[in-house]
C-alpha cells in the first residue's frame, strides 16, 4: 500500500509551529544552527521556507539583485558576503523589490542598512550587523550554490526556520524526520512543564542527584 507524503509546503507548515531550539536539538550536534550572530532585525519575525542561495563578493551586492529577480514567491535568501560585514549589502529599495516579487525573508551573512525602513516595511530580515556604508554592483558572483551562512553550509532548496533565537538550516531530504522528532520532543517538554507544575524538581526529572557533592 502506498502511503502518500505530505507536500512540501504543509511540512513547511508544520515545522513553521515549532521553536528554533527544538528543531535545532533534533539535528546532530547542533550543527544546523547558524551561530549567535545571525540575530533577526525584528525580533517577532518568524519564517520558514525554501532557501535561494547567493554568493556575493565583498563589497558588491549585484547577486542580491539578480536574486530577487530569480527567487520564486516564498523563497527565502540566503546570502554570504564573503566575510565583509563594512557595506549594506541589503537597504530599503531591494527589500520593496523582494517584497512585490513575493520573497518571505533575507538571512544574511553580513550587513544591512535602512533598517528602520525595513522594519516598518514588515519584511523580516536576519543579519548578522548594520552599515551604512553604501556597496558596489559590478561584480559577478553565484546563484543557487552551496553557501556558508553563520558557519552552516546552506545548500539550494534546504529549508531556513527563523525565529527571535536564530536561524536553523534544515536539510531537505530529512524533512518529515526532523517534523516527527520535533514534535517528539514538544510533547516531552509539555509533559516535563506539567510535572514542574506539579511540584517535581528538575534535578529528579532529569537525574541530576547523582552530581550532588561532586
Amino acid at each position: 500500500m502506498n502511503v502518500k507524503k505530505p507536500a512540501l509546503s504543509e511540512i513547511i507548515n508544520t515545522l513553521l509551529e515549532f521553536d528554533t531550539a527544538i528543531v535545532s536539538d533534533c539535528l546532530a550536534g547542533n550543527q544546523q544552527a547558524m551561530d549567535r550572530g545571525i540575530k533577526p532585525l525584528d525580533a517577532q519575525n518568524k519564517i520558514c521556507g525554501q532557501a535561494f542561495t547567493v554568493h556575493c563578493p565583498p563589497g558588491d551586492n549585484l547577486m542580491l539583485h539578480l536574486a530577487v529577480s530569480k527567487a520564486q514567491p516564498g523563497d527565502i535568501l540566503v546570502a554570504s558576503t564573503n566575510g565583509y560585514y563594512e557595506g549594506g549589502a541589503w537597504g530599503e529599495i531591494i527589500t520593496i523589490a523582494a517584497q512585490e516579487r513575493g520573497i518571505q525573508a533575507v538571512v544574511i551573512d553580513g550587513s544591512i542598512r535602512d533598517s528602520q525602513q525595513i522594519m516598518e516595511l514588515g519584511f523580516p530580515i536576519f543579519t548578522r550587523s548594520i552599515s551604512i556604508k553604501k556597496t558596489e554592483k559590478k561584480n559577478i558572483g553565484k546563484l543557487n550554490v552551496p553557501v556558508l551562512v553563520g558557519g552552516v553550509w546552506v545548500n539550494p532548496g534546504d529549508i531556513i526556520l527563523g525565529n527571535a533565537d536564530g536561524v536553523v538550516v534544515i536539510p531537505r531530504d530529512h524533512l518529515e524526520e526532523i517534523a516527527g522528532k520535533a514534535q517528539e520532543k514538544v510533547e516531552f517538554e509539555q509533559e516535563i512543564i506539567e510535572r514542574i507544575k506539579q511540584g517535581e524538581l528538575t534535578v529528579d526529572l532529569f537525574d541530576l542527584r547523582k552530581y550532588e557533592g561532586e
